[in-house]
């Protein structure tokens, strides 16, 4: 387990919840130090635990993909992936769990890497009790798309297919509807189904808006953080802010400025990335 005193250190060089208000080099200078300690925890040994190093070598590749190292990032994922391909296989989502990882790597050419990566997770790591909540934020991420990335229109049906496969096994789970308004608004996105209905499934999260959000003990990268439970408010700001994203990326700027509105008199707090887009 990871001891305080790396927790605590890790806090102050990410500062997550402040990222916002730093300015461009100071957000640089935090990411390479934080690169820096986590490859020291590593290399001397100060973590041993499976986890404790899997959990550095994310971040590694975390804070290099924030810089748009892409080189950099591949040489450490490449080991992280080694790395984890030794522990059970329910581990295997955990090198592709992450969106702007995976963005970072396409940009500098090593898109098909993750995307094998991927595939190997989504074939051999079955979906249980301990790896589903982790499963679906690679299943996620495998289906984001971004305007300045070619992505192989081929690997997103396999990712589409992979997805909708996710959530015939995890139905019966608290958070299935939750999982199916992300699926949706990845499907909006990635191939224009604008005609899709989003707007209803987004109003049965409205109930849980005003309720009071559980913080989480975890570090970022941590499989405890990856892997956890999503409060019923979590849930719902995260599936409705989705919802609306996709419905302004295809063009549908009066239904996504309705459906935030509408949130919003619920309770869903306000996005300075959304209100830019829809002009508010």
């Amino acid at each position: 387990m990871l001891n305080e005193t790396i927790r605590k250190k890790y806090r102050e060089l990410k500062s997550s919840g402040e990222r916002c208000t730093k300015s461009g080099e100071e957000k640089r200078s935090s990411d390479l130090v934080a690169a820096e300690y986590m490859r020291y925890l590593i290399d001397s040994g100060e973590v041993r635990d499976f986890e404790d190093i899997c959990f550095c070598m994310w971040n590694i590749s975390d804070c290099r993909a924030l810089l748009r190292d892409s080189e950099n990032e591949y040489l450490n994922h490449v080991s992280f992936a080694e790395y984890v391909s030794k522990g059970e296989n329910k581990y295997r989502f955990w090198t592709v769990s992450d969106t702007t990882q995976r963005f970072t790597l396409i940009s500098g050419g090593h898109g098909d890497f993750w995307q094998e990566l991927y595939r190997d997770a989504a074939e051999k790591s079955a979906v249980t009790d301990e790896n589903y909540r982790i499963a679906y934020e690679a299943h996620r991420a495998a289906m984001s798309v971004h305007p300045a990335l070619n992505i192989s229109s081929g690997f997103l049906l396999y990712a589409d297919k992979k997805f909708a496969e996710f959530l015939d096994v995890v139905k019966e789970r608290e958070e299935y509807d939750f999982y199916r308004l992300i699926y949706l608004s990845a499907v909006i996105k990635a191939f224009g189904r604008t005609e899709l209905d989003i707007e209803s499934l987004c109003y049965g999260f409205f109930k849980y808006l005003d309720k009071k959000d559980e913080p989480c003990r975890y570090l970022l990268g941590e499989w405890g953080q990856l892997n956890r439970r999503r409060s019923e408010k979590n849930r719902a700001e995260i599936g409705i802010k989705a919802a609306v994203n996709a419905l302004i990326d295809t063009g549908e700027i009066k239904r996504a400025k309705t459906l935030y509105n509408e949130a919003k008199g619920f309770g869903l707090s306000e996005n300075a990335y959304i209100n830019k887009r829809i002009g508010i």
